[in-house]
Formats: structure tokens, sequence, C-alpha cells
């Protein structure tokens, strides 16, 4: 692959810039595996919260939920949506830095996008070629069923090849499966550009799980998602082009044939790179967003 595909993931965004606390990334661990496992110790899903606490996760990661303050939000997403905003949370609830076995009150409750988000922040800080995917994965190892999810891919230089990376939770952390999360088989996950196509063309065996009213929107969503997240602004969850405020149904066959024109070339991000670029300056239905905050006051003084 050409040199000049891995080194623009050396670039960072909004999101992803170290600022002041480069010199901290710089000071932790180098090795994959090590940086994965801290940053799993520095947060807690907040998942966590919406379903019966596993008493194995509290006793062996965690300590006791019920612990956590009760003026805190149980979803600190909207608090965190930058590495530098992550890494202050982080060293606020605990001056020592990334610490490991952290006890629940001195993380910082945020979802995969942000443990994405802040993982290629390390990673770029230190050299590394680093970028956020949006898409669905198993973390079942059945292949049954696949949920909304944000992973990595880091270049490794000595196997001249992106590796997938999930630093999300403990699910894989021990390899119970035979694999660690640092390094997934490309099996376990489904690409936002693969899900989109094969619902279309109605070739998709799996079952996606989605929080939107149907699958093909959760698809749309996070194609989006990734298209933004493969040109460096890993933008957070509501960020949505304006077209699609009123969801898929409202679509022209036309706009959902420009939706399937995006997902052919995602589904080869490097080979097509150039032409995913050229979206990206000239297209502005999909480049420029808007959030559930705008379209409040876009509707207050319409």
């Amino acid at each position: 692959m050409s040199e000049k595909v891995y080194t623009r993931y050396l670039e960072t965004s909004v999101y992803t810039y170290a600022g002041q606390y480069k010199d901290f990334l710089l000071s932790l661990p180098d090795d994959i595996r090590s940086i994965g496992m801290l940053v799993c110790d520095q947060i807690t899903h907040p998942s966590m919260y919406f379903t019966q606490p596993s008493p194995y996760l509290e006793n062996t990661y965690y300590g006791a939920f019920a612990s956590y303050p009760k003026h805190r939000f149980k979803n600190e997403d909207e608090l965190y949506i930058t590495a530098v905003a992550m890494i202050a949370g982080i060293l606020r609830l605990d001056e020592r830095g990334f610490t490991k076995d952290r006890d629940v009150t001195k993380r910082i409750t945020v979802s995969c996008r942000h443990a994405s988000v802040l993982f290629s922040a390390i990673l770029k800080a230190k050299g590394i070629p680093c970028r956020s995917r949006a898409g669905f994965m198993d973390f079942g190892d059945m292949g049954d069923s696949y949920m909304e999810h944000w992973v990595n891919e880091y270049w490794s230089f000595e196997e001249s090849r992106w590796v997938l990376v999930d630093v999300d939770g403990y699910y894989e952390y021990e390899e119970r499966f035979g694999y660690s999360q640092f390094d997934l088989p490309r099996r376990k996950f489904v690409t936002a550009s693969e899900a989109w196509l094969g619902l279309r063309k109605g070739t998709l065996h799996k079952k996606l799980d989605v929080f939107s009213t149907n699958a093909l929107e959760g698809a749309c969503e996070y194609l989006l998602m990734d298209f933004h997240a493969l040109m460096n602004n890993e933008i957070f969850y509501s960020y949505q082009p304006v077209y699609l405020r009123s969801g898929i149904r409202a679509l022209k066959e036309s706009e959902l044939r420009e939706l399937d024109d995006l997902a052919e070339l995602l589904a080869d991000p490097d080979q097509n790179i150039e032409q995913i670029e050229c979206l990206w300056r000239t297209n502005e239905k999909l480049s420029v967003l808007t959030n559930h905050t705008q379209n409040v006051y876009a509707d207050t003084f319409r």
C-alpha cells in the first residue's frame, strides 16, 4: 500500500489532538496491548448501568457499581467528546495518571466511540498511524448477532497491515476465544459499508442490533460516521447530515443510490482514498453536519 495512505492517519482532528497532553501520552507504554489495556482500565461503559451489573466484572475489574457517585451522569459521553477532555477527566479523578485496575468511581463513563478516539489519539501521538472505524461487532463470537460499535485500525509496520483493535471493555481482554481484542479476526467486525450494501441487496445474513428504528437506518448512521472517521473526523453520535434529519424513509431512490456509491467506496478505503477525499471536499451534503441541538434551535426560530 502507498505510504501516503497510512501516513494520513498520523494527522489529528479536533477529537484526537493531544495538545498539552502529548508529552503525557508519550510517557505511556509503547506496545499496543499495554496501551489497549490501559484505555480499558480508565473507562466504564454506560451500558453497565442499563443492565444487571456483573458480579464477575465488579469483583475483577471495577469495584461495586453501587459506589458510583449518584450526582454523576451514568453516561458522560457529552462531557468528554474529545481526547483532551477525556484525559483531563481521567486525571481529575486520579492525578496519578492512567492507572491499572481503577475503581469505578475513578473512571469516566463513556461509550465505544470515545474509547476509540482516545486510543487513536495515543497512537497518533506516538507516531503510529491509527484510524477509528464505525460498524458492527460480534461480541459473542458466534457470528449470529452484531451490535453497533466503534473500533480502531492501526498500521503495523512490521506486518504491513491494518490491525483491528477494540479497546472498549473486557469481553476478550483475557483471550477467552483464543485471540486478543487487540488483534481481532476480521470476521468479528462488519463494516458500515458491508452492512449498508448487504441490507440494500438482501445479501447480509447477519442480525444487526441497532438503536435506530430499523437496521437500514442504523447502517446509514454508521456509514456516515465511518466516512467521517476515515477522513480523520471522528464525529459524535448525534452529528448527521441535515438531509437525513427526517430519516431513511424520506429519501428519494436517487439519494439512496448516492449512499450506495459511498458505501462501495468505503468497502475498500485504501484503494479508493482519493475518490473518498474528493467527496469529502466537494459534496457538502455528506460532509457538512448538524446535531440535535442545532435542530432544536432551527425548529424554534423557523
